[in-house]
């Protein structure tokens, strides 16, 4: 996917408060293989992390989510767009 495809599908289909309450959790803690990544750049505790993802959504007859780590108390962090098939 090219940077400019990746811009088009962003303005065309933020992450907006409806895709964020219909998230759904990939992995939680210890099962989240980065956790030890997150916590030496992000700081917080293992167990508070997660790793969510988006409704799938259509883009050019394209399916697409955003996956993102979480971390209550500390926010959203490296928000990445992926191509689902």
């Amino acid at each position: 996917m090219s940077q400019s495809t990746t811009e088009k599908i962003k303005q065309s289909y933020p992450l907006t408060q409806e895709m964020l309450s219909r998230s759904r959790m990939i992995a939680k803690g210890r099962r989240i293989r980065d956790v030890e990544r997150l916590i030496a750049r992000y700081g917080g505790r293992k167990s508070k992390w997660s790793k969510k993802s988006s409704p799938m959504f259509e883009f050019e007859r394209q399916h697409y989510e955003y996956h993102w780590y979480e971390h209550h108390g500390l926010g959203r962090f490296e928000i990445k767009l992926k191509q689902v098939t």
